[in-house]
């Protein structure tokens, strides 16, 4: 009869001993379960910071391409005007020298023209 009190006894102390892992276990992996959502949710936080800084970051660049191209753009125009404007004052003096010269060779001797 002891041994089957000792025995009976045994069997409870194992399965309470079981049954107690099994909560800690569970217990454990539910705080493990717990920390892992914590850094998910933290590491999506930081992912989506470090995009918004990106987004900013393109946005910025996108402002300097388009104040380049606008730089440039006005750049090319005032050129193109500067050379159109010395292209004209040279014809201009040229047209003034061939009126000149016409006005001068009217006053040429009939037998002296061409």
């Amino acid at each position: 009869m002891l041994k089957r009190h000792l025995l009976l006894a045994s069997v409870l102390a194992g399965t309470f001993a079981i049954a107690g892992c099994s909560q800690e276990t569970q217990d454990k992996a539910g705080a493990t379960a717990e920390s892992a959502g914590d850094d998910i949710e933290a590491n999506t936080e930081a992912a989506a910071a470090e995009a918004e800084a990106a987004a900013a970051e393109a946005e910025v660049a996108a402002e300097n391409t388009g104040d380049a191209i606008a730089d440039g753009a006005n750049q090319a125009v005032e050129s193109t005007a500067t050379a159109v404007s010395e292209g004209a004052d040279s014809v201009s003096d040229g047209a003034a020298e061939v009126a000149a010269d016409a006005e001068a060779n009217q006053n040429v001797p009939e037998d002296q023209q061409y």
